[in-house]
């Protein structure tokens, strides 16, 4: 997987022309296993079944990461974003500033993505119909 594809990804996922599993999809074709978005930095990392991993910068808009963390408030921000209401953009605008998520790792295999506060709370979603 290059640096082109995965802006070009991140672009289209950013303007909601792409959906979540559609996401998923193309990274699963590239041997993706797993990916971490960090909005302390702005950074996206990819990681491979063979080992090789990519860490790309991408400038998210998005105010400050709030400093308490809330599932509740995530939880209804993903129900927003599965139902297609709002884009990824809409999705890192609000799980930032509303919800407090720093970062959070999204697990192909295990059809799981576990979401991080500032202070090391957690919250485990578990991809729409994987259980």
């Amino acid at each position: 997987m290059n640096e082109a594809t995965v802006h070009e990804l991140i672009d289209k996922a950013l303007a909601g022309k792409i959906t979540f599993p559609e996401v998923l999809a193309t990274l699963s074709r590239n041997e993706v296993e797993s990916y971490h978005v960090d909005f302390l930095r702005n950074e996206f990392r990819y990681y491979r079944s063979n080992g090789e991993s990519l860490v790309t910068s991408v400038p998210l808009v998005h105010d400050r990461v709030a400093p308490a963390f809330s599932a509740e408030k995530l939880d209804a921000i993903n129900r927003k974003v599965q139902s297609g209401e709002w884009s990824f953009a809409d999705f890192v605008r609000e799980s930032t500033a509303a919800a407090g998520c720093a970062y959070y790792m999204v697990y192909l295999n295990g059809k799981k993505v576990r979401y991080f506060g500032r202070d090391g709370d957690e919250h485990v979603q578990y991809f729409p119909g994987s259980r």
